[in-house]
């Protein structure tokens, strides 16, 4: 379970730092189209479960 809390924090500080990215690169060049693309829906997805999930685990090692 330390396991997959260390990957799930990790998960979300790079597909965090991705998309800060994509949206400073889409602001400078958005012909580009880094944020309404398609393999970037799908990472976004990613980060929202992935901090989803850490959240859950977070709250019910609060509860415990």
């Amino acid at each position: 379970m330390n396991k997959f809390r260390n990957l799930l924090d990790h998960l979300l500080i790079i597909l965090s730092l991705m998309f800060l990215v994509f949206l400073i690169l889409d602001q400078f060049n958005p012909m580009m189209n880094f944020v309404q693309n398609s393999i970037s829906q799908v990472l976004l997805a990613v980060l929202c479960c992935s901090a989803i999930a850490r959240s859950i685990l977070a709250w019910t090692r609060l509860a415990s």
